[in-house]
């Protein structure tokens, strides 16, 4: 997905992808990173700190905010488990966020 959001004009620059690693340390998150060469930002939550502020929903989970040109943030679409394909799933999330 992240491939396909880079090559596109459309969407390179304003969507963007981050992972959490619930209950990951910094080091096995970064061996992830290292590992499988995933080119977006991955953050650790070892002590679950962000997975509990998000409702302790089972992974994966997305959650997809749209950050408005003021500044304020809206949710605009939430899914447990995968998708068909990331093609599928970025159109949907680019419908529901107004984008397309």
């Amino acid at each position: 997905m992240y491939q396909i959001i880079e090559s596109n004009q459309d969407t390179k620059g304003k969507v963007k992808l981050i992972g959490i690693g619930a209950g990951n340390s910094p080091f096995e998150v970064n061996y992830f990173q290292e590992t499988y060469e995933i080119p977006f930002p991955l953050f650790d939550d070892k002590h679950y700190d962000i997975h509990e502020l998000v409702g302790m929903v089972r992974t994966p989970y997305f959650f997809v905010v749209k950050i408005n040109k003021d500044g304020t943030h809206k949710l605009t679409y939430t899914q447990l488990g995968g998708f068909k394909t990331a093609e599928e799933f970025l159109d949907l999330i680019l419908k529901e966020s107004g984008l397309k």
